[in-house]
């Protein structure tokens, strides 16, 4: 009797397991898919069905759609002589024109990289601090955060770092949005964003594909950003935006290029700061290297295996650089 209830339940049980596991493949698989390619399953499923697996990031993805407000700018990039002068920036335009941009920039030359921005100065009294960003920020928050809080016990600070996110692709998560509601929930300060390897990717807009890299696509990006910074000027936050360091492979790499000119073009517009890792961790300009000598004249490893990430000593460096920039941006 025993026997054949166990067998009863298993089939039952068998094809509801199943069905659980189809659910959570084709999740993950959508997540996959557009993360990488912006590709959707929901064409290819039962509407019915397509609102029961992908139903709340659905609703998530129109809601932002439908509410962000996305100032219009021409991006400034390099030239010849310097940096081209930005103009002024629409926070709330009731008549919106096409965004201009023109030409992608030209590579800098060997040896050069994209300057940091040291525009503002913290208010007085102890600070709330928001460290917000993918995997890179993953390895650098909690050591500025150790090392902030020795210094000053009565600041408040928050790692928000998530792995695997970014600002091309938003529908799982929006750092956006997401920055905007800790700024008002916490009434921040300071917000430090570090990201961006995740986002060389074609960009879906409006049901638009931007491919990368092209002038589309860097608009969209650079909107993005500007999201972040046009919320934290109307609250009066400061923002460090931490620009990428050279980088192994290809198309991360020339990502990294022309991120670093997006975050540097638009946080100077904003009056934010820029803060370059290129120096200490490795130039985009010039060819990727795991290692550099030391003042004992010893190679020092600052680069994990996978081209991308730190290891200790590099995260180190790039703490110190962080928690410096800070420092001197407190006033007495």
């Amino acid at each position: 009797m025993s026997d054949r209830l166990s067998e009863r339940q298993l089939s039952w049980m068998l094809p509801v397991m199943g069905l659980i596991v189809c659910v959570c493949w084709l999740t993950s698989l959508e997540r996959y898919l557009g993360g990488r390619y912006h590709l959707s399953l929901e064409s290819a499923l039962p509407e019915a069905l397509a609102d029961g697996v992908f139903g709340p990031s659905r609703w998530l993805d129109a809601h932002v759609r439908q509410g962000a407000s996305k100032p219009l700018f021409r991006l400034a990039w390099p030239t010849a002589t310097g940096w081209s002068e930005p103009a002024q920036v629409a926070l709330l335009d009731k008549s919106p024109k096409p965004p201009e941009l023109g030409p992608l920039p030209a590579p800098l030359p060997t040896g050069e990289f994209v300057p940091s921005l040291q525009q503002q100065k913290l208010l007085p009294g102890p600070q709330r601090i928001l460290f917000a960003g993918d995997s890179m920020m993953q390895g650098v928050a909690p050591l500025v955060m150790r090392a902030l809080s020795a210094q000053h016990p009565d600041w408040e600070m928050l790692d928000l770092s998530r792995q695997s996110t970014g600002l091309t692709v938003r529908k799982y998560f929006d750092w956006p949005a997401r920055i905007q509601e800790e700024m008002d929930a916490r009434n921040l300060t300071l917000v430090v964003v570090f990201l961006g390897p995740n986002d060389p990717a074609d960009m879906l807009v409006d049901g638009q594909r931007h491919g990368f890299p092209s002038p589309g696509w860097a608009l969209n990006y650079a909107l993005r950003v500007d999201e972040i910074l046009a919320a934290a000027a109307q609250r009066q936050v400061r923002v460090i935006w931490l620009g990428l360091p050279a980088m192994r492979e290809g198309r991360i790499r020339d990502g990294a290029m022309l991120q670093n000119r997006i975050f540097h073009s638009r946080a100077q517009t904003w009056g934010m700061d820029y803060l370059a890792t290129e120096p200490l961790i490795g130039k985009l300009s010039e060819p990727f290297q795991k290692f550099v000598i030391d003042e004992g004249g010893r190679p020092l490893n600052l680069r994990a295996e996978d081209g991308i990430h730190m290891t200790p000593s590099g995260l180190n460096r790039v703490k110190r650089l962080v928690v410096e920039h800070i420092e001197q941006a407190v006033q007495p």
